[in-house]
Formats: structure tokens, C-alpha cells, sequence
């Protein structure tokens, strides 16, 4: 039905036209021309916009492909020098693997949170630090927990950290670190910590009060009754403290007693420093003594 009265409408005014003076018929055309112009011009801007929009997707994809070639296929992107600092007890390469790297690793698929955690279950390390230097090298700096001392648990020794970690159960003893015993830790396993452990925070306590100088000259000290604790120094003499700051004021004349009871041939079983002023001496039984005989009084 349009196209009906399009074309009457069009055989209707073509006769009107030719009557139309030239002048005005080219006025017409020109108008006609104009209008189609005007037409054809609103649809250009929505195609230049459609050209423009397929143009970018396309670059887009272009862009992505090589990146993705970039990335995956060349080596431009990997991972060329591991290095690893700080490390004394524990081997390089187990500490790569142990963090899941190896050169050749591309640098979009390093979790620096994920190495971080992968050693912090080492029990021998205390901190991590990954860091990248420029493009190809991937630095790991170790702190190591340095074990303060030995818990004796039946014939195993555990080597225990500042912080309270159990680092290692499987030394016989050898290095020189002090010795506690008495500590209720026969279900603790390696990697546990003994931060929140009231026997250990004492001992501790007493490691590091004592110091080296004391400390070198004790082989052991029992905290099976907590608050009675003994020493056993490693020449043999049991010695009941009243404190651990009394026993470093008066070591030195503990020291000198002995030296003493040496000279005059008294082998003591045991010293009792829990008086505040003197110290008393229990010496082992001979085969002459009397039970008047049992014990002696020295100041402190």
C-alpha cells in the first residue's frame, strides 16, 4: 500500500514539473539532492562508530595475542637467578623446592604469600623475606631460629628456641646448650611451640638469667617440681638454689665452698642454698661415718 502511493505520488508529480519553469525544477533536484545528503549523513555517523568500535575490538584482540606470545612463549618474562641468604643449617636446594621454585618461572605466576608460607612451616626458620631485584633475579632472605637450649625427654634431647619452638628432636646432645629436664613434653612433636608453656617460660627465664659464664658450668637443672627446681653441676654436686637471682649473688662463694670441701677430701651429695645466709652441705656417706656426721653449716 506505500509503495502504491509512493509511486502515484510520484506519477503525480511529474506532470506538475514539467510545468515547472527550469529554474525552479533545478531548485528541485537540488533540494531533493540535499535531503537524500542529509539522510545518508545520519546513517554515516552510526557506522563510522561501528567501523571504529570493530576497529579497537580488533586491535584489542591483536594486542592481547601477542601479549599472551610475550608471556608464555618467550623467556622475557622468567625468573633467571634464585638466590637465597641467611641460610646456615638448612640446604639451598631444599629450600627451593621446598617453596616450589626453580629458574625458568614466570614472573606472572610468583606468590610471594605462598613461598612466605611454604617455608614458614620449616620450624627452623623464624622469618622470610622474597623480594624481586629488577626483572630476573628473585631473592629469599632466611632467618634461622638458633636453638638456646636442650629439653631432656626421656633419652631424646629437644633443641627449643628463644620463642618457645621446638626445632629439632633428633640430636643426641652434642652441641653445647644447656640442659633442662623435669619439662612435661612428651607429647610435644617438632614445629610445636612452647611460647604459652608456664614450665618452659620459667626455665627459660633461668637460661637466661644464669648467663654463659654460669650456665658452662652446670650440666643440668630439673624443673620436675617447679617450685623447687635443682641444679646439677658438671662436676657431679646436686645444689638446691632459693631463687635464681640468689644462686648468680652467691655462685661465686658456692664455687669457693667447694673448692674448699675439695681440699679437705668432703665429697658432697648435695648443697642447700634455700636458707637466706648459708649454705648447707650434705656430704656422701663413707664407710666410717656416723649419722652425727650427716651434714654442715657454711655462711653465705
Amino acid at each position: 500500500m506505500s509503495e502504491d502511493f509512493s509511486r502515484s505520488n510520484r506519477a503525480y508529480r511529474q506532470p506538475l514539473e514539467q510545468q515547472l519553469s527550469e529554474d525552479a525544477r533545478s531548485k528541485l533536484r537540488q533540494k531533493r539532492y540535499r535531503s537524500r545528503l542529509f539522510n545518508f549523513s545520519r546513517l554515516a555517523g552510526p557506522a563510522r562508530t561501528l567501523a571504529f568500535a570493530l576497529l579497537i575490538i580488533s586491535l584489542g584482540y591483536l594486542a592481547i595475542t601477542q601479549l599472551r606470545h610475550l608471556f608464555f612463549n618467550t623467556s622475557y618474562f622468567e625468573i633467571r637467578n634464585l638466590e637465597v641468604i641467611g641460610n646456615v643449617n638448612l640446604d639451598r636446594d631444599y629450600l627451593l623446592k621446598t617453596a616450589g621454585l626453580a629458574p625458568g618461572m614466570k614472573l606472572f605466576a610468583l606468590d610471594r604469600d605462598a613461598i612466605r608460607e611454604s617455608l614458614g612451616n620449616e620450624p627452623l626458620i623464624k622469618n622470610v623475606v622474597v623480594e624481586l631485584e629488577g626483572l630476573y633475579t628473585l631473592k629469599i632472605r632466611i632467618t634461622e631460629r638458633q636453638p638456646v637450649l636442650y629439653a631432656k625427654v626421656g633419652i631424646a634431647f629437644y633443641e627449643i628456641a628463644e620463642d618457645g619452638v621446638i626445632i629439632s628432636t633428633e640430636g643426641m646432645g652434642e652441641k653445647n646448650l644447656p640442659v633442662i629436664t623435669g619439662l612435661k613434653l612428651q607429647a610435644a612433636h617438632v614445629g610445636d611451640s612452647l611460647a604459652d608453656n608456664d614450665e618452659y617460660f620459667v626455665a627459660n627465664n633461668w637460661v637466661k638469667s644464669l648467663g654463659d659464664r654460669i650456665l658452662q658450668n652446670v650440666s643440668e637443672i630439673n624443673f620436675s617440681s617447679l617450685p623447687n627446681p635443682y641444679l646439677v653441676l658438671v662436676t657431679g654436686e646436686k645444689v638446691f638454689p632459693r631463687s635464681v637471682e640468689d644462686f648468680k649473688n652467691r655462685y661465686d662463694f658456692l664455687r669457693a665452698l667447694l673448692d674448699n670441701l675439695r681440699k679437705n677430701n668432703v665429697e658432697p651429695f648435695y648443697l642447700d642454698m634455700r636458707a637466706p645466709s648459708e649454705i648447707v652441705v650434705r656430704p656422701k656417706k663413707s664407710a666410717g661415718a656416723t649419722n652425727e656426721n650427716r651434714g654442715s653449716k657454711s655462711g653465705g
